[in-house]
């Protein structure tokens, strides 16, 4: 018997089968084109999944961008989604399919795809942090996935790292997703040179002693490191995961972002943090979709369905 897994991305949208042990087969990828509307994204969705129905699927685990409620539908998004927020995803995706489908946030959909699969395997508490279009994150406490009042716990791509510093897509001014998103990075670099260069290429600029670009990313990891010892003296995790589209480009900054964290740190937290990269990559978000029927009872905390 195999799930369905989706991942819903800023920029691509990818979706296999998945087999109880984590194999994936069938792999489908396609862009989001996310600027033509929610319900063009929705169609988008339902054409993958339709690709991949047989007779032996047990169910569609989807993981996406924005905020998602516990009914399964799209409670916010940035406008970099523009009519996403309110789409009643897993109804529709239900009535189209006639199987069970279940949604989550898919930094949250990432979180389960380590706990199962990856960095966090007997880790009890964690956070995940994914860097890509956008900032997002997950909070996992005893091995069970926090989500809060609404379902949308999590988003700490909106911490507030520079009052009144730049704009967000969210609407808002100084959200740490404004300075450590690929499309940060990328905006920085446009703003001092006129010239478009993808986030992965400034930070393999920057190993190369490229002067701006080592600049920007001076500035990037110093925020980003502010930000994680923050979300370490809130949360007391074990573990921080790293994953999203420019995760593997910051594999040679690991240990000095490591330091630098650590140096903000009380010093009975120094010996015993950690803070890795996933390995899993764009998997980890299939994985943990799928995982919301694999692993379905492992979850939540009682409360919190």
């Amino acid at each position: 018997m195999r799930v369905i897994g989706i991942d819903v991305g800023g920029s691509k949208i990818r979706g296999a089968l998945v087999s109880r042990d984590g194999s994936l087969q069938r792999v489908i990828e396609i862009s989001t084109e996310a600027d033509k509307g929610g319900l063009h994204v929705v169609r988008r969705v339902l054409s993958i999944i339709k690709e991949l129905l047989e007779q032996s699927v047990l169910g569609i685990g989807i993981g996406t961008a924005g905020q998602v409620g516990f009914d399964g539908s799209i409670l916010g998004a940035t406008n970099t989604f523009p009519g996403w927020t309110g789409i009643p995803l897993k109804k529709i995706v239900e009535s189209e399919t006639y199987l069970p489908v279940k949604v989550v946030n898919d930094v949250h959909a990432m979180a389960l795809g380590e706990l199962y699969f990856g960095e966090a395997k007997g880790v009890q508490h964690f956070l995940c942090l994914a860097l890509g279009t956008g900032v997002g994150g997950a909070i996992v406490i005893n091995r069970k996935l926090f989500r809060g009042s609404t379902g949308a716990a999590g988003e700490i791509g909106h911490l507030i790292i520079h009052p009144n510093g730049r704009s967000c897509p969210c609407g808002r001014k100084g959200c740490l997703e404004a300075y450590v998103s690929a499309t940060a990075l990328t905006k920085r670099y446009e703003e001092k040179t006129g010239i478009k260069m993808k986030a992965s290429e400034i930070l393999k600029n920057s190993l190369l002693g490229k002067e701006l670009e080592a600049e920007i990313i001076k500035d990037f990891l110093e925020d980003l490191a502010n930000a994680l010892a923050s979300l370490v003296s809130i949360f007391d995790p074990q573990k921080i995961i790293l994953g999203g589209g420019i995760a593997k480009e910051l594999l040679p900054y690991l240990k000095k972002l490591m330091d630098m964290v650590k140096y903000q740190l009380n010093p009975t937290r120094q010996p015993t943090f950690r803070l890795s990269i996933s390995q899993l990559g764009g998997d980890a978000m299939i994985l943990g979709a799928a995982s919301l029927f694999l692993k379905e009872g492992e979850l939540y905390n009682e409360e919190m369905e």
